[in-house]
């Protein structure tokens, strides 16, 4: 039996069959409850010295002034600014609710997710920039079920920001879309 991080995992199965498949610098990130990340340099998966690597949820966004409570108990990381049920606490209506109204044009609402996917944006483009990754696979109920108008206004906040390292850095859709976690049990087996 191997126990693993959910979000290694998920990247693992990104790795056999997903959208990272032939990706040796990659990470999986999921944008869901939580925020969660698997991390893959030169080919391996990264695990740290307690298999817990890819905590970038984790990170703090400068934003002490928010007072976004995380479950894990920080104030202001990224997953409690921008975690599904973060979300709900913050702004009083369900993820979905606000993404939707935004989707159809809502002011406030777009207000609220462009600034969103700019927490979300900068902590994508800090691995990239960190880990020099070529791709990153993006799953999550969060991201999955707004990825048409999420996906562009991510890659946004990478897109010309110091080239060098973010030229044909690419963000895409988990290619196991919402199965990923089902092929991630299965990539364990191997």
């Amino acid at each position: 039996v191997r126990v693993e991080n959910d979000a290694v995992a998920a990247l693992e199965a990104e790795r056999h069959w997903g959208a990272l498949k032939g990706m040796d610098d990659c990470a999986y990130v999921t944008w869901s409850t939580g925020v969660g990340v698997g991390l893959c340099v030169d080919g391996r998966a990264l695990r740290g010295k307690n298999g817990n690597a890819g905590h970038a949820g984790h990170s703090f966004v400068v934003d002490d002034a928010s007072g976004a409570l995380c479950g894990c108990g920080n104030v202001g990381d990224v997953e409690g600014l921008i975690a599904g049920n973060s979300i709900a606490r913050r702004f009083g209506q369900p993820a979905a609710d606000l993404f939707s109204s935004a989707a159809a044009g809502e002011p406030h609402s777009l207000e609220i997710v462009d600034a969103l996917c700019r927490v979300m944006g900068r902590m994508l483009y800090n691995l990239i920039a960190t880990l020099d990754l070529q791709r990153i696979s993006l799953g999550g109920s969060v991201f999955w079920h707004h990825r048409d108008f999420l996906l562009p206004r991510l890659q946004a906040q990478v897109d010309g920001k110091l080239p060098p390292l973010t030229r044909g850095a690419l963000l895409v859709p988990a290619g196991l879309g919402e199965k990923v976690g089902d092929y991630a049990a299965l990539a364990l087996l191997d």
